[in-house]
């Protein structure tokens, strides 16, 4: 009698319940990994701009017209930034392609030098017109429009920030998240979109959220003022808590001191600290005062409320309120009804300036 099929055999055992496999669609160390390099190109840019000052900071763009093979505009973009050195010796880039003809362009950060948004016609340029345009801005265009022609690059345009520092580096960065998103062509895995010039690094590539001193010393102080005794609970306000509440803790500023180590009577700033404090307060307008350290919590803590109460305006802006009257041993205190006002207008401020 012929032995039935191995597949026919019941089990000589039940089958134990094997761990589920990790899906393929999530891919938490890549984004992670993408997310991070979006950071700290933004985060460059922004303290770039921050540091040589609005004013004298320009938006270079550089097109390459019929430039689709990538090895093609490198070699054109690197030959071409050997001749902006000579002329500007810092900058920041980044570059795309264009989403129509697929062709290659980059935008770069730089410092001219001097006040180019003094009177500045845009209104006549964008016509046009430049013979009201500053006399060295004009030299400049047309160095860089000769070195473009020399390497068969397209169209060179470079004009002042038409916006805040910080919104101009979320609008440099903002196609690196769409390239980190999407399927490179074949041979682009390792192809650069950011790049830096003149020795200017304010973040590293290295940077990691978990071993930042400062954001840890954020996350301990907001769990503390969240009443949890550790970072780790504050799961219990949200499983995902840092995708609600990440960047408004990351904009928060802390006084003088929270940036500093040593002993308590030997504290110094630190090249970690001073890099964390320029980040923080250079998200904000108004300087280091003890209204924008205020300002930075209030944001915050209106975020969780506006979480926790659903989107309630109402509810979040008196937890706000509540949370940044609360003293640390006193009972609560009513918030000054002129302080309110003010932390109001400041936000309202701060939105429009820093919207693109």
């Amino acid at each position: 009698m012929q032995a039935p099929d191995d597949w026919d055999r019941p089990d000589a055992v039940a089958s134990a319940n094997a761990p589920a496999l990790p899906s393929l669609q999530k891919d938490n160390c890549i984004r992670n990994g993408r997310y991070r390099s979006v950071f700290v190109a933004q985060e460059n840019i922004r303290l770039y701009i921050w540091k040589a000052g609005e004013k004298n900071v320009g938006s270079l763009t550089v097109t390459a017209a019929d430039c689709l093979e990538t090895r093609e505009f490198q070699d054109k973009w690197h030959s071409y930034l050997n001749s902006l050195k000579r002329e500007l010796p810092t900058g920041m880039w980044t570059r795309e392609r264009q989403p129509r003809s697929g062709n290659w362009h980059a935008h770069a950060a730089v410092n001219v030098g001097w006040d180019i948004q003094f009177n500045f016609p845009r209104e006549q340029v964008s016509q046009g017109f430049y013979a009201n345009v500053d006399p060295r801005l004009r030299r400049l265009w047309k160095y860089l429009r000769e070195e473009a022609l020399s390497r068969e690059l397209g169209r060179v345009e470079l004009l002042p920030l038409k916006y805040s520092g910080p919104a101009c580096a979320r609008y440099f960065t903002k196609y690196l998240a769409k390239a980190f998103s999407s399927e490179k062509a074949g041979g682009e895995e390792k192809c650069r979109l950011f790049g830096i010039w003149g020795g200017v690094r304010f973040l590293h590539s290295r940077f990691s959220f978990a071993s930042s001193r400062i954001i840890q010393k954020k996350k301990q102080w907001f769990a503390e003022q969240m009443l949890y005794s550790d970072p780790s609970e504050l799961t219990k306000l949200s499983k995902h808590w840092w995708f609600h509440f990440g960047k408004a803790l990351l904009e928060v500023a802390m006084p003088d001191d929270f940036y500093r180590v040593g002993a308590p009577d030997n504290r110094k700033l630190d090249e970690v600290g001073y890099n964390a404090k320029a980040r923080d307060y250079g998200v904000w307008l108004d300087g280091c005062t003890d209204e924008l350290v205020t300002r930075s919590h209030f944001n915050l803590f209106r975020d969780v409320g506006s979480y926790l109460f659903k989107g309630d305006s109402r509810q979040a802006l008196e937890f706000a309120m509540h949370m940044v009257a609360k003293p640390d041993v006193k009972p609560p205190t009513p918030l000054d009804p002129q302080l309110i006002l003010n932390l109001e207008r400041a936000i309202a401020r701060t939105r429009k300036n820093c919207s693109p």
